[in-house]
């Protein structure tokens, strides 16, 4: 499994133009990018590439909406493009799980470009999401409550 992990990330690393190191018996690659870096590691117990990336700083005020704001984004992938939103102290995280059963090196590359496109603009609209979360819709109602609770669940 890790030869394969060294494999693709090489790959896409040498396709995307990245100039970065892949160490053989290493589960965590840190690129950098510009401005901001991220890391694409090895879960092995889980058979998959785990990509992540710091998108920002929870906000010192308002941090309750804030919240509620990362958590609607979660909801269906929304402005995430299938990565999710996650928290270590107070930096913000996008990270994407990804399968290595039957990945091929262009389903990898797909899915990695995906994955910085969403954390590149997460990290460029960072305070927007803050300003959305100020401006956020009302609590829901019980009315709102009952209508999720007759939603068709699978």
């Amino acid at each position: 499994m890790q030869k394969r992990f060294v494999e693709l990330v090489s790959a896409f690393l040498a396709e995307a133009g990245i100039e970065c190191p892949v160490v053989p018996g290493e589960n965590i690659v840190t690129v950098p990018v510009g401005d901001f870096s991220f890391n694409i590691g090895l879960l092995e117990s889980r058979g998959a590439i785990v990509m992540q990336g710091a998108a920002g700083v929870v906000p010192a005020s308002g941090r309750e909406a804030f919240y509620a704001e990362l958590l609607r984004m979660n909801s269906l992938f929304k402005g995430t493009n299938g990565a999710a939103f996650g928290l270590e102290d107070d930096t913000v995280t996008m990270q994407s799980f990804i399968p290595m059963e039957g990945l091929s090196q262009e389903a990898f590359t797909v899915q990695a470009v995906t994955f910085l496109e969403s954390l590149a603009a997460a990290l460029e609209g960072f305070d927007a999401i803050a300003e959305n979360a100020a401006s956020a819709a009302p609590e829901a109602t019980d009315a709102d409550i009952l209508a999720m609770q007759n939603m068709l669940r699978i």
